[in-house]
């Protein structure tokens, strides 16, 4: 393979995800899904980078989160711009971990620019100090492999 196509990459770097399910009533355990606090919606505000290595390159992907929006940028080692889009997204919480879904996607730059995809992905997700988790496949009606994802807080 000579050349990755972005859509290729994109799928690569937004692991699937599907909307988020409740567990069953006949659970031991009572889950309410809480909205998110202004707590935890400062918690994940600002830029968040990664890098990610293929058989083409490495790549560089930047999310900046402002407000209930996200922008999510992927560049090449030459600081092109392979991929764009936005988003928005809320946070919540059920039982014992906060579920970040997104949705609206609306790519800005690259081969998809113009497209849009509507379907709501979510993931669990964790803010620790400058770091960003995502855990990916773990939600029930979710069928993507299991994926760890980690950001670092790009700071001034």
């Amino acid at each position: 393979m000579k050349h990755i196509t972005p859509l290729c990459l994109f799928a690569c770097v937004c692991v699937g995800g599907s909307a988020f399910a409740e567990v069953p009533s006949s659970s031991p355990q009572k889950t309410e899904t809480l909205q998110s606090s202004p707590e935890d919606l400062a918690e994940v505000q600002g830029t968040w980078v990664r890098t990610v290595k293929t058989e083409t390159g490495t790549y560089t992907i930047t999310k900046q989160h402002r407000g209930n929006e996200t922008t999510l940028t992927i560049t090449g080692a030459d600081d092109r711009v392979v991929e764009s889009k936005t988003s928005e997204f809320r946070l919540e919480t059920t039982g014992k971990v906060r579920i970040f879904t997104f949705f609206n996607n609306r790519f800005t730059a690259g081969a998809n620019r113009g497209r849009t995809a509507d379907v709501p992905q979510s993931y669990i997700y964790r803010v620790t100090g400058d770091t960003f988790i995502e855990v990916r496949g773990m939600l029930i009606d979710d069928d993507s492999e299991p994926a760890v994802i980690t950001w670092k807080r790009v700071t001034k």
